[in-house]
């Protein structure tokens, strides 16, 4: 049987209830006041003064009017550098990179109802706040997603169910939620279900039908495995149990680029690569070049292609002569977005760079690519007249999708 890999990203779950990019910057914006707010004014934060010096910088440099603002994981990873060359700590002041830079000066802050000025632990603090409060917030979420979106679910599960008649299918799930695992709980994780265990012969049985969750899951938690190993992660299904003490509470890995990283249950902020060196993490991406290659095509829905340690996974397979991999997309633009040839974001320079697109796009008809109102209006694809490097992009969205699930299959072919 022919295998699908489908590369899931946050675009995916928004018809689940699941937050998007923007919304985790305002939860994140609102969770920082209660850890650390700032002393003149407690309507402000360390994650919002980070990241509005940030944006005033990008204001003052940019060349022209358009510059895009950080996202949660942009502003997280500046926190990062922050609290891994802070000179007020042992593993800050011996950064080689001090020798070249100077500290501005941090703002005062309000840390257990004292005033002080922030420093480097505070910010590795906050990182940990976050992070725990964002994991807390998607189990919630995803506790109650069969109750609340059970519709969106047999939706999807018909999209599945129907892609299943022709593929064994892989996920390389890059979300924290359950989403994929509510639809289908009968894919393998590599996790032992009855001990909670990741189990090195199931992972490395070479079978098909799994779901790996490349950044983390709301299922990992973190316990003692032995002596040595004192953040372990183990699979916990039920979400309504006690998970163990969050980032917040546990000791640091500092990459041997020197950025600091707390022990987490899912990968967040950049330097990802950095942070997939432990167990599960590193078995999930070590594996995604041989699945890549394995695979007879390739589903991407709701990914935004900024991935570069997922993207490089893909090119040399694209360019593979003994094996044409089609390439999907499931994604939702507004009507009048352009098409993918004309549109310099980052979305298109990464879909590009992964899949190789040497064409332009279109839909087989006009000269000029039409905008996407066409395809959705139409319920067709924008696709590559390259027939060596096929490329369909569906811009519906994922229900619409579900509900046309027979141009799905089609389309992959």
């Amino acid at each position: 049987m022919k295998k699908l890999l489908i590369i899931i990203g946050a675009g995916a779950s928004i018809d689940f209830g699941m937050p998007t990019v923007t919304e985790i910057d305002k939860l994140f914006n609102s969770w920082a006041s209660r850890y650390l707010p700032l002393a003149d004014n407690e309507r402000e934060n360390l994650y919002t003064w980070v990241k509005n010096k940030v944006v005033k910088r990008l204001e003052e440099k940019s060349t022209n009017d358009y510059y895009q603002k950080p996202n949660f994981e942009q502003t997280l990873f500046t926190i990062q550098n922050i609290a891994s060359i802070s000179e007020d700590h042992s593993w800050g002041e011996n950064h080689p990179i001090n020798a070249f830079i100077d500290f501005k000066s941090f703002p005062e802050i309000l840390s257990h109802r004292n005033r002080k000025i922030a420093d480097g632990m505070d910010f590795q603090y906050l990182i940990g706040y976050l992070i725990d409060d964002l994991l807390r917030y998607f189990r919630d979420k995803c506790s109650k997603l069969k109750e609340h979106k059970s519709q969106q679910i047999l939706k999807l599960k018909y999209l599945f169910d129907s892609l299943k008649e022709e593929y064994e299918l892989g996920f390389i799930n890059l979300n924290y939620d359950n989403v994929i695992l509510s639809t289908l709980p009968d894919l393998s994780t590599g996790f032992n279900k009855e001990t909670g265990k990741f189990d090195i012969s199931e992972f490395y049985n070479n079978k098909w039908n799994f779901c790996y969750h490349l950044h983390g899951s709301v299922h990992f938690d973190t316990r003692e495995l032995n002596e040595i190993d004192h953040h372990h992660i183990f699979w916990q299904d039920d979400l309504s149990k006690k998970f163990s003490p969050g980032a917040g509470q546990r000791r640091t890995n500092n990459s041997s680029s020197g950025i600091l990283h707390l022990n987490s249950n899912i990968i967040t902020g950049l330097d990802k690569p950095n942070q997939l060196l432990k167990t599960p993490f590193k078995q999930y991406f070590s594996k995604l070049d041989q699945l890549a290659n394995e695979a007879d095509s390739y589903l991407f829905i709701g990914y935004g292609f900024g991935d570069k340690h997922l993207n490089s996974s893909f090119p040399i397979h694209r360019y593979d002569n003994n094996k044409i991999r089609k390439a999907v997309i499931i994604d939702w633009a507004s009507d009048e977005t352009d098409g993918q040839f004309y549109r310099s974001d980052n979305w298109a320079n990464g879909l590009t760079e992964t899949l190789r697109c040497n064409a332009i796009l279109g839909n087989g008809i006009d000269g000029i690519p039409p905008k996407v109102k066409y395809y959705k209006d139409n319920k067709s694809f924008e696709f590559s007249p390259n027939k060596e490097l096929p490329i369909s992009i569906w811009y519906n969205g994922l229900m619409e999708a579900c509900d046309n699930a027979q141009l799905i299959k089609n389309e992959l072919k």
